[in-house]
């Protein structure tokens, strides 16, 4: 799961830096991206979400950056790493925007398949 989990990382971070939810240092204040990971059994699906986080008043800088990642998956994305690759695809509804306190952000409704040996 380690080389699943930084490849998701690094796809993510071509846009706004990016963490797995539960791994978001102290120390960062948005714009950043968080990051759902399960890595399912080869011939299941996992929900897998994204979220572009801000604190503004407004909501378009998390709307473009969220229609960048979405624009980039399209139809499906797959994404390689050593030992094997992941596809991500969108789910319904795709895009929706929250609040979190004084953070805004836009949550990104995807699924997630895994093809690679279990432990790699």
């Amino acid at each position: 799961m380690y080389k699943a989990a930084e490849a998701v990382k690094a796809f993510y971070s071509g846009f706004l830096p990016a963490y797995q939810e539960g791994t978001i240092p102290e120390d960062i204040s948005p714009p950043y991206i968080s990051f759902s990971l399960s890595v399912p059994e080869w011939n299941q699906k996992a929900s897998h979400y994204v979220r572009v986080w801000d604190r503004s008043n407004v909501n378009t800088r998390i709307i473009r950056i969220a229609d960048q990642i979405t624009r980039a998956i399209g139809i499906c994305k797959k994404i390689p790493f050593d030992g094997g690759y992941l596809i991500i695809w969108p789910e319904t509804p795709l895009i929706k925007v929250e609040k979190d306190g004084d953070a805004r952000y836009a949550y990104i409704n995807l699924s997630i398949n895994a093809y690679n040996m279990p432990g790699v």
